[in-house]
């Protein structure tokens, strides 16, 4: 009993350690606006070419930011959807080389799709 309290006060730490070490480390978000909620994302191309089917209800889209300082977007293929804040947060200027994830709704405008996040994740 003695050396199976022994080997248990020792290899438990040591088995901790390694499963530590050996996990991969999640990489650091920073959040804007409200915390998202983990909803399965919707292709960007899809929200591109029907705006109004995603109006309705909160949605999420994710993949690499291909907007111009200031101007965060999401491409799928030729689908460009452009990101804006629903005005209860603000964007830093740079998210250039960022994996972003939006929850919001889709609009459309004149110029085409837009994406309106409550909120927003960054993964550089």
């Amino acid at each position: 009993m003695r050396n199976t309290l022994l080997r248990t006060r020792v290899l438990a730490p040591a088995l901790a350690a390694l499963v530590l070490v050996a996990a991969p480390r999640a990489q650091a978000a920073d959040l804007y606006g409200k915390p998202l909620r983990g909803l399965t994302a919707v292709p960007v191309a899809d929200v591109v070419a029907s705006p109004a089917k995603y109006a309705a209800k909160a949605v999420r889209v994710e993949g690499k930011n291909a907007g111009a300082a200031g101007k965060p977007a999401l491409r799928e293929g030729d689908a460009l959807l452009p990101i804006v804040t629903d005005g209860s947060f603000d964007l830093p200027a740079s998210l250039a080389g960022g994996t972003l994830a939006a929850e919001g709704k889709a609009r459309a405008t004149d110029a085409g799709a837009v994406f309106v996040a409550t909120g927003l994740e960054v993964r550089r």
